[in-house]
């Protein structure tokens, strides 16, 4: 038993590798639904650890980074590295894949690398692309709870205690947003980051990160020609799927007021309150230009919007004159 000041007394700080994001002997999942670009999402994320430079403006502490892959062979790797520019070298980056003719790892080649990664290198970040791509030694439902709960996650945890390193799993997101499987593939990583692109806009993403060490974050990011991801800053002039589903419920509605969980949930939104709440702000003059004024007052306890649609005025009457 201890008192309050005892247990104060004996907190050790959390190092991170990802500042806020990814601490040391942790265990996460990087989701997306499939070819949305989750490789190259975590081949930035080494290559930002790797050179101590920040990703998505957190700053990261420097380390070697343990690169397992049974998506890309070797020649896909190195092509995708060359077009991101990558800046990765034989101290700080390491690489494994599957034997030829194989498309896993076993499990037990998974520890030796990270024994010798470990131990060697001092390295403390390991990613495992994909987390479906290893093999461990007998058949295992992914949608049964205590398959993964008691027989397939402690023994990748135990990997992360063994050895002293952070393990990112890469997986997919099924169709309701959530990691593809059993619940318990949630419940038993430290934090998730899912990576979405929108359905229209097809160089703009959504991340959203969640955690129990740390707290959640979502952002909208754009991709460029070399597939790195960085945080938007400019959205208007950009009306996402999120958007457009809401416009058409003001052109029928006309006027109404709302708000921001309500409506997401009401029109089925893939989207959460704080990123929508953003959206509509930074695409406030855009949609007046579409003929949606939206205002907001705080109560007590909610912020109450107010949306008002008028069909826009024409700029020239050129479209209706070839009607008469």
């Amino acid at each position: 038993m201890k008192t309050i000041e005892e247990l104060r007394s004996s907190i050790v700080d959390m190092n991170y590798i990802i500042e806020d994001m990814i601490r040391e002997n942790g265990l996460y999942c990087l989701l997306g639904e499939a070819k949305v670009g989750k490789s190259a999402m975590a081949l930035q994320i080494a290559n930002s650890i790797c050179n101590g430079i920040p990703f998505l403006d957190l700053k990261t502490n420097k380390t070697p980074v343990l690169y397992l892959s049974t998506e890309m062979n070797p020649t896909e790797t190195i092509s995708r590295i060359n077009l991101m520019n990558c800046k990765l070298n034989s101290n700080d980056f390491f690489y494994t894949y599957p034997e030829e003719n194989s498309t896993q790892l076993s499990i037990i080649k998974v520890e030796k690398e990270i024994m010798n990664f470990s131990e060697n290198h001092n390295g403390k970040l390991v990613f495992i692309d994909m987390f479906n791509g290893i093999n461990f030694g007998y058949n295992y439902d992914l949608n049964n709870y205590q398959d993964m709960s008691q027989n397939i996650f402690p023994q990748i945890r135990n990997l992360c205690n063994k050895y002293n390193v952070s393990i990112i799993l890469v997986h997919h997101l099924n169709r309701k947003g959530k990691s593809l499987g059993s619940t318990a593939i949630d419940t038993c990583v430290d934090g998730k980051i899912a990576l979405r692109q929108d359905d229209n806009i097809k160089s703009t993403f959504y991340l959203k990160y969640e955690s129990r060490d740390y707290p959640s974050k979502e952002y909208i990011l754009k991709r460029d020609s070399h597939l790195i991801l960085t945080i938007d800053e400019d959205t208007e002039d950009k009306l996402n799927d999120n958007l457009i589903q809401f416009l058409k419920y003001a052109i029928n509605k006309q006027e109404f007021t709302f708000k921001i969980s309500e409506m997401i949930s009401k029109l089925n939104l893939n989207i959460t309150p704080p990123v929508f709440g953003k959206l509509l702000a930074n695409n406030k003059d855009e949609l007046e230009k579409l003929g949606l004024t939206i205002k907001s007052k705080r109560t007590a306890t909610d912020r109450i919007y107010t949306a008002i649609y008028k069909e826009p005025i024409l700029e020239s009457n050129s479209f209706e004159e070839e009607w008469l």
